[in-house]
């Protein structure tokens, strides 16, 4: 496999084409869903579950998970919760802002816009769930390791690392106030 900013390049890439078949009113209702997903994975999830899942775990196995099996698991889990809610926010009914759609060049630039800001929160939360648990998918042997420089780089301004976990909760509620408004 090549470095690891070409498959997020390519995903973020995919997301922004979906957006162009979907139309900018539609992806503001998956972006807003994102930002529900996130807020919950990083405020909730992130702080609070290592604790939980070794609880439990001690309370079955009278022992502490390993560090790495640990990461593994919250990796996985992590991905596949924010996984099942973007599909679940583009698939059936989708949550679509009302309104007059503005056509031509301005729409399709709204839609690249707002595609492009999908596509940033998907593969870049992805991207975090590897970076944030030391990429347990290098011990499956699909990245190798060390990063490429701009891959560095690129890490470094995943969503989760620039966006406080609290601000997705604000974010939200500023776009419900959008679809709510007339």
């Amino acid at each position: 496999m090549g470095p690891f900013e070409f498959l997020w390049f390519t995903v973020f890439i995919i997301f922004i084409l979906i957006a162009f078949a979907r139309g900018y009113a539609r992806e503001l209702g998956t972006t807003t869903l994102i930002f529900v997903a996130l807020f919950l994975i990083t405020y909730l999830a992130v702080p609070k579950l290592p604790a939980a899942i070794n609880e439990i775990y001690h309370k079955l196995f009278h022992s502490t998970l390993p560090q790495r099996q640990m990461e593994h698991l919250l990796s996985a889990g992590l991905s596949l919760v924010f996984i099942a809610i973007v599909f679940a926010s583009y698939a059936g009914e989708t949550f679509t802002f009302k309104g007059k759609t503005a056509k031509g060049m301005q729409g399709r630039f709204y839609t690249l816009l707002v595609g492009a800001v999908n596509g940033y929160l998907i593969s870049g939360s992805l991207w975090y769930f590897q970076d944030n648990y030391n990429y347990p998918i290098a011990d499956l042997g699909i990245l190798h390791l060390p990063l490429t420089p701009l891959g560095e780089q690129i890490a470094n301004y995943l969503p989760p690392y620039v966006v406080p976990p609290a601000f997705w909760a604000i974010l939200v509620a500023v776009m419900l106030i959008f679809k709510v408004r007339k």
